[in-house]
Protein backbone atom coordinates (compact mmCIF):
# COMPACT_ATOMS: atom_id res chain seq x y z
CA UNK A 1 0.00 0.00 0.00
CA UNK A 2 0.89 3.57 -1.12
CA UNK A 3 2.44 5.99 1.87
CA UNK A 4 0.56 9.17 1.85
CA UNK A 5 2.45 12.23 0.05
CA UNK A 6 1.29 14.79 3.41
CA UNK A 7 0.10 15.06 6.96
CA UNK A 8 -2.42 17.25 7.78
CA UNK A 9 -4.84 17.39 11.29
CA UNK A 10 -7.68 18.03 8.61
CA UNK A 11 -7.14 14.57 6.96
CA UNK A 12 -9.03 12.01 9.43
CA UNK A 13 -6.85 9.06 10.34
CA UNK A 14 -9.05 5.92 10.01
CA UNK A 15 -7.05 3.74 12.42
CA UNK A 16 -8.58 6.24 15.25
CA UNK A 17 -11.97 5.64 14.59
CA UNK A 18 -14.53 3.53 16.41
CA UNK A 19 -16.15 0.05 15.01
CA UNK A 20 -19.57 0.85 15.78
CA UNK A 21 -21.23 4.38 16.54
CA UNK A 22 -21.91 5.31 20.45
CA UNK A 23 -24.72 5.12 22.11
CA UNK A 24 -26.59 7.98 23.04
CA UNK A 25 -27.63 8.50 26.44
CA UNK A 26 -31.09 9.85 24.41
CA UNK A 27 -31.81 6.57 23.77
CA UNK A 28 -32.05 5.56 27.39
CA UNK A 29 -34.32 8.31 28.27
CA UNK A 30 -36.71 6.78 26.03
CA UNK A 31 -38.35 4.77 28.54
CA UNK A 32 -37.91 7.05 31.79
CA UNK A 33 -39.46 10.27 30.17
CA UNK A 34 -39.22 12.93 27.55
CA UNK A 35 -36.12 13.27 25.60
CA UNK A 36 -35.54 16.97 24.09
CA UNK A 37 -36.38 16.74 21.08
CA UNK A 38 -39.79 15.11 22.18
CA UNK A 39 -40.29 18.07 24.02
CA UNK A 40 -39.30 20.40 21.92
CA UNK A 41 -41.89 19.15 19.07
CA UNK A 42 -44.17 19.31 22.22
CA UNK A 43 -43.49 23.05 22.17
CA UNK A 44 -43.48 23.56 18.44
CA UNK A 45 -47.13 21.74 18.65
CA UNK A 46 -48.32 23.74 21.05
CA UNK A 47 -47.32 26.77 18.88
CA UNK A 48 -48.67 25.90 16.14
CA UNK A 49 -51.93 25.12 18.01
CA UNK A 50 -52.18 29.14 19.22
CA UNK A 51 -51.85 29.92 15.65
CA UNK A 52 -54.40 28.27 14.33
CA UNK A 53 -56.77 29.46 16.95
CA UNK A 54 -55.79 33.19 15.97
CA UNK A 55 -56.13 33.17 12.59
CA UNK A 56 -59.90 31.60 13.18
CA UNK A 57 -60.65 34.19 15.79
CA UNK A 58 -59.09 37.06 13.07
CA UNK A 59 -61.34 35.15 10.68
CA UNK A 60 -64.71 35.33 12.57
CA UNK A 61 -63.89 38.99 13.97
CA UNK A 62 -63.52 40.01 9.98
CA UNK A 63 -66.91 38.65 8.93
CA UNK A 64 -68.62 39.59 11.65
CA UNK A 65 -67.68 43.28 10.81
CA UNK A 66 -69.62 43.53 7.79
CA UNK A 67 -72.63 43.29 10.60
CA UNK A 68 -71.55 46.26 12.17
CA UNK A 69 -73.46 49.97 11.28
CA UNK A 70 -70.33 51.57 10.91
CA UNK A 71 -68.77 49.36 8.53
CA UNK A 72 -71.28 50.43 6.01
CA UNK A 73 -71.20 53.47 6.76
CA UNK A 74 -67.15 53.31 5.93
CA UNK A 75 -67.99 51.51 2.49
CA UNK A 76 -70.18 53.78 1.74
CA UNK A 77 -67.47 56.79 2.32
CA UNK A 78 -64.76 54.90 0.43
CA UNK A 79 -67.20 54.30 -2.57
CA UNK A 80 -68.43 57.88 -3.14
CA UNK A 81 -64.68 58.79 -2.39
CA UNK A 82 -64.14 56.72 -5.80
CA UNK A 83 -67.19 57.83 -7.37
CA UNK A 84 -66.00 61.81 -6.64
CA UNK A 85 -62.11 60.68 -7.87
CA UNK A 86 -63.40 59.42 -10.90
CA UNK A 87 -65.61 62.65 -11.69
CA UNK A 88 -62.43 64.63 -10.29
CA UNK A 89 -60.37 62.79 -13.22
CA UNK A 90 -63.01 62.91 -16.45
CA UNK A 91 -63.46 66.61 -15.49
CA UNK A 92 -59.55 67.31 -15.66
CA UNK A 93 -59.16 65.25 -18.52
CA UNK A 94 -62.06 67.45 -20.26
CA UNK A 95 -60.30 70.73 -19.11
CA UNK A 96 -57.19 69.32 -20.30
CA UNK A 97 -58.50 68.39 -23.82
CA UNK A 98 -60.40 72.00 -23.68
CA UNK A 99 -56.71 73.91 -23.06
CA UNK A 100 -55.03 71.78 -25.71
CA UNK A 101 -57.85 72.45 -28.42
CA UNK A 102 -57.36 76.28 -27.44
CA UNK A 103 -53.39 76.17 -27.75
CA UNK A 104 -54.07 74.83 -31.42
CA UNK A 105 -56.35 76.90 -32.64
CA UNK A 106 -54.21 80.03 -30.83
CA UNK A 107 -50.85 77.98 -32.48
CA UNK A 108 -52.76 77.82 -35.73
CA UNK A 109 -53.94 81.70 -35.72
CA UNK A 110 -50.28 82.95 -34.73
CA UNK A 111 -49.20 80.63 -37.84
CA UNK A 112 -51.57 82.52 -39.83
CA UNK A 113 -50.62 86.26 -38.89
CA UNK A 114 -47.03 85.26 -39.11
CA UNK A 115 -47.29 83.97 -42.83
CA UNK A 116 -49.95 87.29 -43.42
CA UNK A 117 -46.98 89.72 -42.03
CA UNK A 118 -44.13 87.82 -43.87
CA UNK A 119 -45.92 87.99 -47.40
CA UNK A 120 -46.78 91.98 -46.32
CA UNK A 121 -43.65 92.23 -45.81
CA UNK A 122 -42.08 90.75 -49.05
CA UNK A 123 -44.34 92.69 -50.82
CA UNK A 124 -43.26 96.04 -49.23
CA UNK A 125 -39.47 94.87 -49.76
CA UNK A 126 -40.36 93.58 -53.57
CA UNK A 127 -42.09 97.47 -54.27
CA UNK A 128 -38.97 98.70 -52.53
CA UNK A 129 -36.48 97.21 -54.72
CA UNK A 130 -38.52 98.30 -57.90
CA UNK A 131 -39.28 101.83 -56.97
CA UNK A 132 -35.44 102.03 -56.33
CA UNK A 133 -34.39 100.03 -59.51
CA UNK A 134 -36.45 102.38 -61.29
CA UNK A 135 -34.57 105.52 -59.78
CA UNK A 136 -31.58 104.60 -60.59
CA UNK A 137 -32.37 103.49 -64.22
CA UNK A 138 -33.81 107.54 -64.34
CA UNK A 139 -30.55 108.75 -62.73
CA UNK A 140 -28.99 106.79 -65.37
CA UNK A 141 -30.31 108.24 -68.30
CA UNK A 142 -30.92 111.75 -66.81
CA UNK A 143 -27.12 112.55 -65.26
CA UNK A 144 -24.42 109.49 -67.13
CA UNK A 145 -21.63 111.92 -66.78
CA UNK A 146 -22.53 112.40 -63.06
CA UNK A 147 -23.02 108.35 -61.82
CA UNK A 148 -20.05 107.86 -64.00
CA UNK A 149 -17.76 109.97 -61.94
CA UNK A 150 -19.87 109.00 -58.80
CA UNK A 151 -18.51 105.85 -59.89
CA UNK A 152 -14.94 106.30 -60.12
CA UNK A 153 -14.97 108.64 -56.81
CA UNK A 154 -16.47 105.06 -55.20
CA UNK A 155 -14.21 102.90 -56.45
CA UNK A 156 -11.23 105.31 -55.71
CA UNK A 157 -12.28 105.73 -52.17
CA UNK A 158 -12.69 102.19 -52.23
CA UNK A 159 -9.39 100.99 -52.72
CA UNK A 160 -8.24 103.48 -50.35
CA UNK A 161 -10.11 102.27 -47.42
CA UNK A 162 -8.35 99.10 -48.51
CA UNK A 163 -4.98 99.91 -48.34
CA UNK A 164 -5.03 101.37 -45.11
CA UNK A 165 -7.15 98.69 -43.83
CA UNK A 166 -3.88 96.32 -45.39
CA UNK A 167 -1.20 98.37 -44.16
CA UNK A 168 -2.74 99.05 -40.46
CA UNK A 169 -2.78 94.95 -40.31
CA UNK A 170 0.94 94.58 -41.23
CA UNK A 171 1.67 96.31 -38.17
Amino acid sequence: MAERMHHSADVPNFDTYPASPPVSDSNHLVGRGKSSLEQRAAELGAAAGKVVCMVRQVRATAESLSSLPGFERINNLAENARVRADYLRMVAAQRAQEWAKAAREKTAELGRQAQERAADLGRHARSGYFRARLRVNHTVREYPVHVALAAGAVGFLTGVALRIRRANRAY
